[in-house]
């Protein structure tokens, strides 16, 4: 199997290669999204997939209509980029439904005619020669073996048959006397110590591991060939369980922001009433009260007081700057830890706008010693009537 033949634009793919590229590129998608979840490499894994996927639909479809093959793109693209951003899980059916329609139409399209046969995973196409097996030639060694020496004399007098008769008859008798003999050249060469076993088992393991997956592969195609009602249920059943998947993990991460969003208790310095509040999805709350920003969230102990204070500038030093990815930084007026072991930080209204607008740009904040990810934070400031007219 030659990994040239999956980026060639040349050739032609049959329905069933086309399907089976199709549906890997979206099950490798889901999988890179789970290893690598919330980081910008999953849309790098991902576009060589849907150009994998785009190139397969161009050698799928006929030459005047392989521009309908970017039709293949949009699904698995929004599929990447919904794992990767969106907060909810219709965004991921609406890419998978995308894919579905997109692959059923392309396979509903005329097929072009194969110049030469298809090989075992279904293409067709000028990279088939390329994977010819070469012939290989052992070397051997002639120094030490005089039969070699001889043979050569005896073709030299096979030449000449014609003018010297009893010399080829001589010949040919000295040869049947040579040939008799056992021949010693193998004996010594086996003398010499095997130092590239090692290497040559590993080789030979690493083949036969390769020739498995290639026949595991060709085993797969054939069987889909021979069942094709049956693999079309297959890829149906598989979207239906990634969809499924999606659905669950987004309905889990709603019921653990609204979770985190639900106060323990309504202890609080002033009434809970006027204070307006966008619950973050790495953990933390935005809160409003009239133009006063405050940063309040979890995970500090001790007794209720005042951590850090700008206005005697005492207190835990970690505390003296909110600091974005970009560098930007703001002085909070007064970091305290409430009695609900909430940790709240209060800020100038001078600088409410501009911190508002970098939680909802920027991709992460620190302060306290804490790092908060502000990925979706935008969407969330949105949800929030009070928080929309700083966007």
């Amino acid at each position: 199997m030659s990994l040239n033949t999956f980026f060639c634009r040349q050739g032609v793919d049959s329905s069933l290669r086309f399907l089976v590229i199709s549906g890997a590129s979206l099950c490798l998608t889901y999988l890179f999204s789970l290893l690598f979840a919330g980081h910008s490499i999953l849309l790098l894994l991902a576009l060589p997939l849907i150009a994998v996927s785009a190139l397969s639909a161009a050698r799928r479809l006929i030459a005047p209509q392989r521009l309908l093959a970017l039709t293949a793109i949009p699904g698995p693209l929004l599929l990447a980029a919904s794992l990767l951003f969106a907060e909810q899980a219709w965004p991921s059916w609406v890419a998978l439904i995308l894919s579905i329609l997109a692959v059923g139409f392309i396979i509903s399209r005329p097929q072009p005619k194969a110049a030469v046969p298809f090989d075992s995973l279904g293409y067709s196409g000028p990279l088939m020669a390329s994977a010819e097996r070469r012939t290989r030639v052992e070397p051997t060694l002639v120094g030490d073996s005089p039969a070699y020496a001889h043979a050569a004399e005896h073709a030299v007098g096979q030449h000449g048959m014609g003018e010297d008769e009893p010399g080829l008859e001589q010949a040919s008798h000295m040869a049947s006397d040579l040939d008799a003999q056992p021949y010693q050249g193998d004996s010594r060469i086996d003398k010499y110590p095997q130092d590239s076993q090692p290497q040559d088992k590993l080789s030979q393991g690493i083949n036969s591991f390769g020739a498995q997956l290639a026949k595991l592969f060709g085993n797969t195609l054939t069987a889909i060939k021979s069942h094709p009602r049956g693999a079309l249920l297959g890829f149906g059943c598989l979207s239906l369980l990634l969809g499924s998947l999606s659905w669950l993990g987004g309905g889990d991460a709603a019921e653990q922001v609204a979770a985190e969003s639900e106060p323990e208790t309504q202890i609080a310095q002033v009434p809970a009433t006027s204070i307006k509040q966008a619950a973050m999805p790495d953990g933390f709350k935005v809160q409003l009260e009239g133009k006063v920003l405050m940063l309040s969230w979890l995970g500090e102990r001790g007794e209720p007081g005042t951590i850090w204070s700008l206005a005697s500038a005492e207190g835990d030093g970690s505390c003296k700057n909110l600091t974005f990815n970009n560098g930007v930084s703001y002085r909070p007026m007064m970091v305290s830890l409430l009695a609900d072991t909430s940790t709240q930080a209060r800020f100038s209204p001078l600088d409410t706008s501009a911190i508002i607008n970098d939680i909802a740009m920027r991709g992460s904040l620190t302060l306290c010693g804490y790092e908060f990810s502000l990925k979706g934070s935008q969407a969330a400031l949105a949800k929030e009537p009070a928080f929309r007219p700083y966007l």
